[in-house]
C-alpha cells in the first residue's frame, strides 16, 4: 500500500520542499522579532499575558477551535465520500488527518502542511484515485476560503471606517444570503470554472496532466445542487465557530478590544492566508492584526498579545487532539493484543 504512493510521498517530502518550509519559517519567526522590536513590546510580557489568562474562557477557545476542526473534518468527509462512494472511512479517519494537517500547517507552507496531507492520507490509503482525491482536496479547500472572500467587501469598509456597523452587517448578511440563490441557480458553472482553474494551476506548476478538463462534467452528478448548499452552509456554521473562537479568546485574555472588531477583521485576515509565505502566515498574520486593531485604537501590547495567544491556543488545541489520537490507539491496541494472546 506503502510503496505505491512513495513517489507521491517523496515528491512533498522532497529537499525542495523542506528547505522551503525551514526558510518559510526562519522568516516568520524573524518576522515575529521585528514586530516585537518596532512595537517596543517585550517578549517576556509576551509569556506573562499567557500566565493571567481565564482559565474557563481559555478551555472553551480550546474546544470551539476543536469543534471548529471537527466541522473541518466532516465537510472533508462529505466530499469525499461522494467522490468515492465505494471506499468510505470513518469519520475518525478524516478527523486525525485534519488534526494533523492544522498542526502541521502551523511549521509549513499550507500547501505542504494541509493541502499535501490531506491529498496524500487519501492516496495511502486507498481512499481514491489520484483525480478523485486531489477534486475532493480542492472542493474542500475552496469553500475554507469563500465565506472569507463573500465577508471581505463589507469588512474592509467597516474596519477603514467608511461604513456603520449596520450596514457592514447586513452587507454580510446579503452576502451569505446571497451566494445560497446563486449556487443553487448556477452550481455548475461555478463547480467547471472552480475544477478547472485548479487544475490548469495544478498542471502549470507540475507540467504534467495530472488532471483532465473533462473530469468536471464527470463529476456534475455528484457534486449537485443540495450537496453542493449543504456543504456550503457547513463552511458557513464552521466559519461562524471560527470567530467565536476569536471572540472567547479576547474574553480569555481580558483584552479591551471591541468583539465586533474581531468578528469583521477575521475575514480579512483569513484571505490574507492565500498570498501566505510563511506557515500559518506567522508574523505576517500578526502584522495584520497589530494594523488592523490599531484603527479601533487598541494598543500594540494588546494586539500582539492577542494575536499570539489566538497561534499558541491553535498548536496547544490541535496537539491535545493528537495526542488523545494517539491515547485512544494504544488503548485499542493493547485491548486486541490482550485478546489475540487470550
Amino acid at each position: 500500500m506503502l510503496i505505491k504512493s512513495r513517489p507521491y510521498c517523496s515528491k512533498m517530502l522532497s529537499r525542495k520542499n523542506i528547505i522551503y518550509s525551514i526558510l518559510s519559517l526562519g522568516l516568520g519567526l524573524i518576522l515575529i522579532w521585528l514586530i516585537l522590536k518596532f512595537t517596543d513590546v517585550k517578549f517576556e510580557e509576551v509569556i506573562a499575558s499567557f500566565y493571567q489568562l481565564n482559565p474557563w474562557y481559555t478551555s472553551l477557545a480550546i474546544i470551539s477551535l476543536l469543534i471548529h476542526i471537527w466541522f473541518t473534518a466532516y465537510k472533508w468527509n462529505l466530499v469525499t465520500h461522494k467522490l468515492s462512494p465505494d471506499r468510505q472511512q470513518p469519520l475518525k479517519f478524516y478527523l486525525f488527518y485534519t488534526t494533523l494537517g492544522s498542526l502541521t500547517m502551523q511549521f509549513m507552507p499550507q500547501y505542504i502542511g494541509m493541502v499535501a496531507v490531506q491529498n496524500l492520507a487519501l492516496r495511502v490509503h486507498k481512499v481514491s484515485s489520484f483525480s478523485k482525491s486531489f477534486l475532493s482536496v480542492i472542493y474542500d479547500q475552496f469553500f475554507n476560503f469563500l465565506i472569507p472572500l463573500l465577508l471581505f467587501p463589507g469588512s474592509i469598509l467597516y474596519v477603514l471606517g467608511h461604513t456603520s456597523l449596520s450596514l457592514a452587517i447586513f452587507a454580510a448578511s446579503t452576502a451569505i444570503i446571497g451566494t445560497h440563490f446563486i449556487i443553487k441557480k448556477w452550481h455548475k458553472p461555478l463547480i467547471t470554472f472552480l475544477i478547472r482553474a485548479y487544475s490548469s494551476l495544478k498542471r502549470w506548476k507540475s507540467k504534467q496532466k495530472q488532471l483532465k478538463d473533462n473530469s468536471a462534467p464527470e463529476n456534475y452528478e455528484l457534486l449537485g445542487r443540495k450537496f453542493t448548499l449543504d456543504l456550503y452552509w457547513i463552511s458557513v456554521i464552521r466559519y461562524v465557530v471560527w470567530i467565536i473562537r476569536g471572540i472567547v479568546v479576547v474574553l480569555a485574555g481580558g483584552f479591551k478590544i471591541k468583539l465586533w472588531a474581531v468578528v469583521f477583521i477575521t475575514p480579512i485576515v483569513q484571505l490574507a492566508m492565500l498570498l501566505s509565505f510563511t506557515p500559518a502566515n506567522l508574523g505576517l498574520m500578526e502584522l495584520s492584526w497589530v494594523g488592523l486593531l490599531a484603527l479601533f485604537q487598541v494598543p500594540n501590547a494588546s494586539a500582539i498579545e492577542f494575536a499570539l495567544l489566538q497561534r499558541f491556543l491553535y498548536v496547544i488545541s490541535t496537539a491535545i487532539a493528537l495526542f488523545g489520537f494517539l491515547f485512544i490507539w494504544s488503548i485499542e491496541h493493547l485491548f486486541k493484543f490482550k485478546i489475540v494472546r487470550k
